[in-house]
């Protein structure tokens, strides 16, 4: 890896929660990012946000038993409800600190609107409504692949020059 990607390691998968309840597409993408943290000899972490209470102690209990090494909890009244502005400045808040490998959102409206922010403010690539995820063992990039051209040929694309490489992935393709 290039020297300024060294210390970005492990995979997170941000547990979304709609009205105390994790959204499914969350638990398929720890199952994948189970699999991507393995092949790169990484922890699993999940990000679970919201209002202080028992049903976000709960989604970060679920995490773990959906695969996750750690999860990183963020309570405050303000998360209570999704917002942008609120949501954006927890998440890139801790990855800045922690420094994440790759980074995981649901492709559902809460998770695009916040994955597009999140990019743009940490000024990395993001690909929207993957289909397939995979490591290249070579190069430890993650292989993002996604319908292009209406559907009718599959891209896969790359993150070389920024990290974390973060992806949308659809709901039930994983």
């Amino acid at each position: 890896l290039p020297e300024k990607f060294r210390d970005y390691k492990h995979v997170w998968v941000f547990i979304e929660m709609e009205r105390g309840v994790v959204h499914p597409v969350s638990f398929e993408l720890l199952g994948e990012g189970r699999r991507l943290a393995d092949k790169l000899g990484v922890e699993l972490a999940g990000m679970v946000l919201g209002a202080p209470g028992e049903e976000v102690k709960q989604a970060a209990k679920e995490s773990f038993a959906h695969g996750a090494d750690l999860v990183y909890l963020v309570e405050h009244p303000t998360l209570a409800d999704y917002r942008n502005e609120p949501y954006s400045k927890a998440v890139t808040d801790l990855v800045n600190a922690h420094k994440p490998e790759i980074l995981l959102l649901g492709a559902t409206t809460l998770g695009r609107d916040l994955a597009g922010s999140v990019a743009t403010t940490l000024l990395t690539g993001l690909t929207a409504d993957c289909t397939g995820l995979a490591i290249d063992p070579e190069t430890r990039l993650l292989m993002q692949t996604r319908p292009a051209f209406g559907g009718n040929v599959m891209a896969t694309i790359v993150c070389r020059h920024a990290r974390p490489q973060m992806s949308t992935v659809r709901p039930r393709v994983m």
